[in-house]
């Protein structure tokens, strides 16, 4: 059998030249980009920015509320991402951004430096393991990276990722992430329950172990993009045993590398109503740091799952929720990141799922007022104030007396509760507003302040 060879034209040639060209960068392309994660895709050159006006804002987002941009509610994990050694996959964080761009929200991204496949090589006790992977499921280790370098790798790429400077950015980013905290309370350690039984073990290693990995953090932060903030993890409590976790942090510079200080306050009650503001201002002044803007980034009042028992609690619960976000904005905190436990309360021990939030309630209506009246002043004058602090270390400070005038840019807002005389500025016709944001406008000389929280706003006839 005699096989004959035909030569296709030259414009055919040239054309299969062509795609098998095409083919072949395509399998390169798909090789290192897909696969390997080593190529990124090159942003649109658009630099991004956030607005000023609503980065300046102070109050987090619940719910569907409108006119609130700040939400904590984003796990940036190692583990998740570079599932491998070398091989990247941002599907799923690329997905969360996306959800946030759409319904404009600024996300304060948690940084959880913990990848199984690098924890293994250096931490193979079973006492390193947590369960708190929330995308993968299963055990995760959560000790000191093994490969610092590696972290450090993974996170300037993160960086660069979502930083919105027009270059290897995220396709159809919109709202650049702007704020990094470097993991969750890492003096949580195991041995101890949240609101939903579950361990609390969010670390295992020394605080110099943290300030290690606070540092490297930092430093590759910076490093992609000047402008990001920085926190350190948000610190449980004021509690002595948390303290001797966090001094040894502070007292060895771990100032230098964070720009915002952090604390929480979980199940407040009327005994910490400067939601540790004070004494959280007094250990920062120790290591020369109370000029550092101060975010709450866990506020949580009473119980996570259980409403209060009675209309009397549950009324105490939402003038609680008032006076002590006034009071420690009041103080100097910039930033209060609200658990929404009263959206999910179920009447029981239980959790509602998010779809079953139930905005109609009179706790919500508390929140919604508070947005409406201090959530985006230029400054906060105090007028009066008188408050108690309270013996215990878990507890804080009591107000008895605040009287506080929120300034915008085109009006005033006044605050005021406690026995005591209304301020003299205040006179003539006023509008005065209750917790719940019901008004009725009156003469101020015939207003009587009690410890329920009222909002005062000169009237003007329209």
């Amino acid at each position: 059998m005699v096989f004959k060879l035909t030569v296709l034209p030259l414009n055919k040639r040239i054309v299969l030249l062509f795609f098998l060209v095409v083919l072949f960068g395509l399998g390169i392309y798909f090789f290192l980009f897909k696969y390997l994660g080593i190529l990124e895709p090159v942003g649109s050159g658009e630099v991004l920015g956030l607005d000023p006006q609503k980065e300046a804002t102070y109050l987090s987002k619940v719910g569907r509320t409108e006119g609130v941009y700040w939400v904590r509610a984003f796990d940036l994990f190692w583990n998740e991402i570079e599932t491998q050694k070398g091989k990247f996959d941002w599907t799923s964080p690329d997905q969360r951004i996306k959800e946030f761009n759409v319904v404009n929200v600024y996300p304060l991204v948690i940084v959880k430096p913990f990848a199984n496949w690098d924890q293994d090589a250096c931490h193979p006790e079973e006492k390193y393991e947590a369960e708190f992977d929330p995308m993968k499921g299963g055990k995760v280790k959560v000790g000191k990276p093994c490969d610092m370098t590696a972290y450090a790798q993974f996170l300037e790429k993160a960086v660069e990722r979502y930083d919105g400077d027009g270059e290897d950015d995220m396709p159809g980013l919109t709202i650049p992430i702007k704020y990094w905290e470097i993991m969750n309370e890492p003096s949580m350690q195991g041995g101890s329950t949240g609101g939903m039984g579950e361990e609390l073990k969010f670390f295992v290693g020394i605080p110099q172990d943290y300030l290690e990995i606070l540092k490297t953090s930092y430093q590759t932060i910076k490093k992609v993009d000047p402008e990001a903030k920085v926190l350190h993890a948000g610190m449980a409590g004021v509690q002595q045993d948390f303290r001797d976790f966090w001094e040894p942090v502070f007292s060895a510079g771990g100032g230098d590398y964070f720009d915002i200080a952090n604390i929480h306050t979980i199940s407040t009650d009327v005994k910490r109503e400067d939601l540790y503001v004070i004494k959280f201002k007094r250990f920062l002044k120790q290591y020369g740091l109370e000029d550092r803007p101060i975010w709450i980034t866990e506020v949580q009042y009473g119980s996570l799952t259980k409403k209060p028992g009675d209309l009397h609690s549950l009324k105490q619960f939402e003038i609680l929720m008032v006076k002590s976000s006034v009071f420690a904005l009041a103080l100097g905190a910039d930033k209060l990141f609200y658990i929404e436990n009263w959206l999910r309360w179920n009447g029981k021990e239980g959790w509602k799922e998010e779809k079953e939030a139930d905005t109609d309630t009179s706790t919500h209506k508390v929140y919604l007022n508070l947005v409406d009246k201090i959530n985006s002043f230029s400054k906060v004058e105090k007028i009066k104030e008188e408050f108690v602090e309270n013996q215990g270390d878990h507890n804080g400070a009591t107000s008895k007396v605040g009287q506080y005038k929120f300034v915008f840019d085109s009006h005033t807002v006044y605050v005021l509760w406690g026995k005591a005389k209304l301020p003299a500025e205040i006179f003539g016709d006023i509008k005065v507003i209750d917790i719940y944001g019901k008004s009725r406008v009156m003469k101020a000389e015939d207003l009587v302040l009690s410890d329920e929280p009222l909002f005062v706003e000169p009237y003007i006839l329209e």
